[in-house]
């Protein structure tokens, strides 16, 4: 397996991967999406909220923004020994919110979120949380948690995590080939007597380079062991780090596999369940209520079955 870097910027890397197959490139983009762990605010206790949003609207909008993530300092909680419901200093993070309007209507920024520990910023201090009128605000206390993905979407480190493959297909005319390569950047590369196709979206977005390799042509010669990889993220860590992350996630994972094979414990024991009994006589639902039925199987008098009669 060969990794190449083809740009990196504050909030995206792309890469290309080279001796592996489209199974192992989504599992990577899984691991990335789903695995890799992020802070974000779990429990909010409000002391005040006199806004026009309801409690748990602001406390959706607060759960999404994203936090910085200081993966050295903090621990997922199920890995925690405080057991503690509400988390410990080394699972949880505190950020409070002291915001009133006296005066004209103001908004409500997720800057205004102020952290224990500098670490657990917002990512960006720029997100509309609400808007307050005279005489209105918002205090509360939050608890930030590490968490994946695959549990809520909010912990999710990446805003765009996808691969595409590459495709190599022969030149036919070199200074034409030359040319698209010189405007179109790192979409595609020379090799030898090949054009090597990096970013198939970006090359067709060139009238030049359309010319040159038509859309058809480009899906006839893909590479069926090499991707290029996009991961941008939401500002909780940086692109980098989400890709090493997933790395050593899933390097982790197969190890576990491969202790498995050795012990031959790929085969978990299946126990047995009892499956509810469901009365099909009644018309209504568990929970709806108890209504005892006649003797001839139908519902007491006055009951129908959730249908009003008119």
């Amino acid at each position: 397996m060969k990794t190449t870097i083809v740009s990196l910027t504050e909030d995206t890397v792309r890469f290309l991967i080279e001796g592996v197959d489209t199974a192992f490139v989504n599992a990577l983009r899984r691991t990335m999406v789903s695995e890799v762990p992020t802070m974000t605010i779990e429990d909010i206790f409000y002391f005040d909220n006199s806004s026009l949003v309801p409690d748990e609207i602001l406390a959706n909008r607060i759960g999404f923004t994203p936090l910085k993530t200081d993966l050295d300092s903090y621990v997922l909680p199920e890995e925690c020994d405080c057991e503690a419901e509400l988390g410990c200093p080394k699972c949880r993070a505190v950020l409070t919110m002291d915001v009133e309007s006296t005066g004209d209507t103001i908004t409500v920024y997720s800057g205004d979120l102020v952290p224990d520990d500098p670490n657990t910023a917002p990512a960006s201090d720029k997100i509309v949380l609400a808007k307050l009128a005279e005489g209105q605000a918002i205090r509360f206390e939050a608890y930030a948690q590490l968490g994946q993905g695959k549990v809520h979407s909010k912990w999710t480190p990446t805003s765009m995590c996808v691969y595409q493959n590459v495709s190599v297909i022969p030149i036919t005319d070199k200074a034409q080939a030359e040319d698209c390569v010189s405007d179109c950047g790192d979409a595609a590369v020379i090799e030898g007597d090949s054009l090597k196709i990096i970013d198939i979206q970006k090359f067709d977005s060139c009238k030049r380079c359309r010319e040159l390799a038509p859309h058809e042509q480009i899906l006839e010669n893909l590479k069926e062991d090499e991707f290029l990889f996009t991961v941008e993220s939401t500002g909780a860590l940086p692109p980098q780090r989400i890709v090493t992350e997933a790395v050593k996630i899933l390097k982790q994972k197969l190890a576990t596999l491969s202790e498995k094979v050795d012990k031959d414990e790929l085969h978990d024991e299946i126990s047995d369940f009892e499956v509810p009994e469901l009365d099909e006589g009644k018309l209504y639902s568990v929970g709806s209520g108890d209504f005892d039925e006649d003797e001839e199987g139908g519902a007491e008098e006055g009951f129908t079955g959730g249908i009003d009669e008119e």
